[in-house]
């Protein structure tokens, strides 16, 4: 079998559709202010100490918060909860700089104030370790401690490629 290669932005991305991963909200708190949004870059890059890597857009607001506050919590979502359709829509469709995005909707607040969905299958408490973040151009990649964990018992993680194939409508 051979595969057919592409050198243009588009059919390369379509390529990299096929790249398994999660789908996470992303919280953060800077004064008064929170907010959260969808992302898909996130992974483990160590487990002693525990601490993970997250790629957000520079120009979102939670990215701002973020760089802003070097803390922030990521919910991992539940793909058996009906509702995650509706939570991707509001936290990956809308700008916090429009709309508060937690107006109206039910989540929790960590020790530090960060909120986090409690119906997710699991939530990470994190914080920046500023001398590792890597300015890509579009995007910061930021390494963070993950300095508390929770997990439920019941639940399963929402992959991005089943978020595509079965929920986007």
């Amino acid at each position: 079998m051979t595969f057919k290669y592409a050198t243009e932005h588009g059919p390369i991305n379509v390529a990299l559709f096929q790249v398994t991963h999660g789908l996470y909200i992303l919280t953060a708190k800077s004064g008064d202010t929170i907010n959260g949004q969808c992302i898909d870059a996130l992974m483990q890059v160590t487990n002693a100490p525990p601490c993970i890597a997250i790629g957000v857009g520079n120009k979102s607001l939670t990215h701002d918060m973020i760089s802003e506050s070097g803390r922030f919590c990521v919910s991992v979502l539940d793909r058996k909860n009906p509702t995650c359709a509706d939570v991707v829509r509001r936290f990956g469709f809308q700008s916090g700089r429009d709309v508060d995005k937690f107006a109206d909707f039910h989540h929790a607040l960590s020790d530090r104030g960060i909120p986090y969905l409690p119906e997710a299958v699991a939530v990470y408490e994190c914080t920046v370790i500023p001398e590792k973040t890597v300015d890509l151009g579009t995007h910061s990649l930021f390494i963070a401690s993950v300095d508390r964990a929770g997990t439920r018992e019941d639940g399963e993680p929402l992959t991005y490629n089943e978020y595509r194939k079965t929920l986007r409508k």
